[in-house]
């Protein structure tokens, strides 16, 4: 494969890939833990009072809790594999081949998100 992009945009996306990968790490720690049997996150569950007497209300405070950590870590994890994805492409020189039309993608589409699978947002949602 020829190289489309110069060697300075793929050492900033790698370096800004990186980077993002190491905050994703990060935010993803604080909410869940990574079970290397399963190769996926498991969420954390939140600590509450376990001496308080427990009426519905807490019950329903605590599964809103959890639903949401649960939310979050799904999207995390979801970005931080497409992220994983981006960094492969550009170790296997194929970074900004768009998935589905196979022409390069722009880089001001790679710029704004680097991760990019696609020409636009529209194939990328399908």
């Amino acid at each position: 494969m020829d190289n489309h992009y110069s060697p300075e945009f793929i050492a900033d996306q790698k370096s800004r890939l990186e980077t993002q990968r190491n905050e994703l790490k990060s935010e993803l720690e604080k909410i869940a833990r990574f079970d290397e049997a399963s190769g996926s996150y498991i969420p954390l569950q939140p600590d509450f009072d376990s001496g308080a007497s427990e009426d519905s209300g807490d019950s329903s405070l605590e599964s809103e809790v959890e639903q949401t950590n649960d939310a979050i870590m799904t999207d995390l994890e979801q970005t931080l594999n497409e992220v994983g994805a981006a960094l492969e492409k550009i170790e296997n020189g194929n970074y900004g081949v768009c998935e589905s039309s196979g022409d390069y993608i722009s880089e001001d589409r790679l710029r704004a998100y680097p991760a990019a699978r696609t020409c636009d947002d529209e194939m990328e949602a399908n």
